[in-house]
């Protein structure tokens, strides 16, 4: 193992959050909850990858588009 790897840490900064109430279709709940048991990762922390997911790629597209202009 490569030893610069070794010493590497994960330095995370507290973000402040809110709660939010989302009605979501009962099949796409079960979908979404069947897919986050499949990855061994909580329907929440599935949830928020797909929004950063979607999120990142929108704005990518925004600073490109803005770029371009």
């Amino acid at each position: 193992m490569n030893k610069d790897n070794e010493n590497l840490t994960l330095h995370l900064r507290p973000r402040i959050t809110e709660t939010l109430s989302l009605k979501i279709p009962v099949d796409t709940l079960e979908s979404l909850a069947k897919i986050a048991d499949s990855r061994d990762i909580s329907l929440e922390a599935l949830l928020k990858f797909y929004i950063g997911q979607g999120l990142r790629q929108d704005l990518t597209k925004h600073f490109c588009d803005a770029e371009g202009k």
